[in-house]
């Protein structure tokens, strides 16, 4: 994704084993799909790393110095395809930031608290 016309993923790496069987939709993405990703995207570099014995899976690297991993393990390649959209897509910041407190509000509620015998009083007229 593009923060103020500047892109965000500077370097996606594939690495996949060239015999596993885990590794079949990745190296089909890699033969097939990758060339095209690669001229469609020019802003950031693709690469393609063989790792023997290893699952595959996507690496990149953002502008902010943060880095993502995607495992790619059995997947089909074109959910490689998917998931390296989804990273370049992305800003490689966290997702979301934690809630410290409880939200409290200065005015009460229009309908009352709530209690149990209010619940029970309900039941009772239906």
């Amino acid at each position: 994704m593009s923060r103020r016309g500047v892109w965000q993923l500077r370097r996606l790496l594939v690495h996949y084993c060239d015999q596993g069987g885990s590794s079949r939709g990745t190296r089909e993405f890699v033969e097939t799909m990758m060339p095209q990703f690669a001229a469609d995207n020019p802003q950031l570099a693709v690469e393609a790393a063989v790792r023997r014995g290893q699952h595959p899976g996507l690496l990149a690297e953002y502008l902010n110095k943060t880095t993502r991993h995607v495992d790619t393990k059995n997947a089909p390649a074109e959910e490689v395809l998917r998931q390296a959209v989804y990273l370049r897509s992305s800003l490689g910041r966290k997702a979301s930031l934690q809630v410290k407190q409880r939200t409290r509000s200065s005015t009460p509620s229009i309908q009352g608290a709530w209690s149990h015998e209010v619940q029970e009083a309900l039941k009772a007229q239906a």
